[in-house]
């Protein structure tokens, strides 16, 4: 500070006996001869980012807590957005204003030559949950949540234009934008390469998730398709990043007073006039839709040929640039598998360890028991009330909510009595409010197949375990 300043009217404030991130101090600008405040979280950043909602309260909307500097800067906190990344897990960031250039300058290829084009992060993130008398919490850090048992998630990433497709030679899954017969999507049918509902360039579905996994671990060890903790982790970052439950919420370009963002990145992608009749419930959004919007948050529109007709796709959603990963095609988790009982509830199962181990979906046997989901009488959609948010693994605790309150998504239980299923998520393009990054449909085999399910391609930069540790 100059030495012209005068303090003698500082004098009596009293000396503050805590601080936080959040706290403001006096700074000068000697450059512009300027005095402002600066939050201490932008100096120090000693504190986690997170929101909480009150227990007592069914709403969506969270109250933002812990340093808002850090949720403000979350994307560069945590290197969010788009890269290219090679079977060997080295990665290059790419633009946050065009995902057609590196972040440092020249021209990405994403067609395979380059690498496999991903969303995720760049460092290791650290994620704990905690209550007290009146609050949920959740938060987020790049080192350990002091006095809380915390999750260690190592760099991940999973497809960025939100679903993967196939090396048809080769049997790979991969995330590349390529509209080569080789990289055909959907169910690979060459007779349609020609037509408007061509699946050159668009994702790979109709592939059962176990032969998805098999076709993702040929890229090397840690590659996965649809990782349950891949799907977790971006949930919980939307949670924080936009004090909402419900990224249903439509989306608002308005940021709070703290410069923090808030509503989420809407309802999900409109369709084409008759997708289950002229389309055949395949893909119509070709991969490469919203490339050049870089790590954009918010929602875009595409054009397509729909049976001849030029339509504008509506409402595709972007987190960061991530594009796209729900309302449009259902992901059944490759390392989650449903148990149907007697009371007509689901017993949920995992692997703790993610090494890339081939889960059996056949059976329970050596695998964990988190928990088990709410009954029902007759098979049904049903509103989220409460989340299992431990061991990275969301299933429901509690049910009957509205799709504005709780945590707007759903959970479809079949009330089946005996059976393996699989746990499908986001929903597709034809769920109405039921999708959501939360949503959990319990109805479909594990090895189920169909037009409107599709794959993302995932991987971590090491292997780890979803038991939690307590940090000191």
């Amino acid at each position: 500070m100059p030495q012209d300043v005068n303090l003698k009217e500082m004098k009596t404030v009293e000396a503050m006996q805590s601080i936080t991130d959040n706290t403001q101090i006096l700074g000068y600008d000697g450059a512009s001869n300027k005095y402002g405040l600066i939050s201490v979280g932008k100096i120090n950043q000693t504190q986690w980012c997170g929101c909480r909602w009150r227990k007592d309260s069914l709403t969506t909307v969270g109250e933002p807590c812990g340093s808002l500097p850090k949720i403000e800067r979350m994307a560069e906190l945590f290197g969010l957005g788009g890269y290219l990344v090679r079977n060997d897990h080295s990665r290059r960031k790419l633009s946050p204003s065009n995902h057609n250039e590196f972040a440092d300058g020249g021209t990405a290829l994403l067609d395979g030559r380059m690498g496999h084009y991903q969303w995720g992060s760049g460092v290791t993130i650290y994620y704990a949950f905690w209550e007290d008398d009146t609050y949920l919490y959740e938060a987020v850090d790049t080192k350990p949540i002091p006095g809380q048992l915390n999750y260690k998630i190592p760099i991940f990433s999973r497809s960025c234009a939100g679903y993967a497709t196939i090396d048809r030679t080769n049997d790979i899954l991969v995330s590349y934008i390529n509209t080569a017969a080789q990289y055909r999507g959907g169910n690979n049918d060459a007779a349609k390469d020609s037509l408007y509902n061509s699946q050159l360039g668009m994702p790979a579905t109709n592939i059962a998730v176990p032969t998805a996994a098999t076709y993702a671990r040929n890229n090397g060890a840690l590659w996965f398709a649809n990782e349950r903790v891949a799907f977790a982790i971006t949930a919980i970052l939307k949670r924080i990043y936009f004090h909402n439950r419900s990224i249903q919420a439509a989306y608002n370009a308005t940021l709070t007073a703290d410069g923090l963002h808030q509503g989420g990145t809407g309802d999900g992608c409109s369709q084409p006039s008759n997708w289950e009749g002229d389309w055949g419930n395949y893909p119509f959004i070709p991969l490469s839709a919203g490339v050049d919007n870089g790590d954009m948050t918010g929602t875009f529109s595409v054009n397509i040929d729909d049976k001849g007709t030029t339509r504008a796709i509506t409402g595709i959603p972007s987190f960061i640039g991530l594009k796209n990963d729900y309302k449009y095609l259902g992901c059944i988790e490759e390392d989650t598998l449903l148990q149907c009982n007697s009371d007509k509830s689901q017993s949920v199962y995992i692997d703790n360890n993610i090494d890339g181990h081939t889960f059996d979906v056949s059976t329970v046997n050596g695998k964990v028991f988190v928990g088990t989901t709410p009954p029902k009488d007759e098979k049904g959609w049903i509103g989220i009330k409460k989340l299992n948010l431990g061991n990275l693994c969301n299933f429901p605790l509690e049910v009957g909510t509205t799709a504005t309150t709780g945590y707007g998504d759903s959970y479809y239980n079949p009330a089946a009595t005996s059976g393996l299923r699989g746990a499908s998520r986001l929903g597709a393009a034809g769920s109405g409010d039921r999708a959501g990054s939360v949503c959990l449909n319990g109805y479909y085999a594990p090895s189920g197949a169909s037009a409107y399910y599709g794959v993302a391609l995932c991987e971590f930069k090491e292997a780890f375990s979803t038991e939690p540790s307590l940090a000191s």
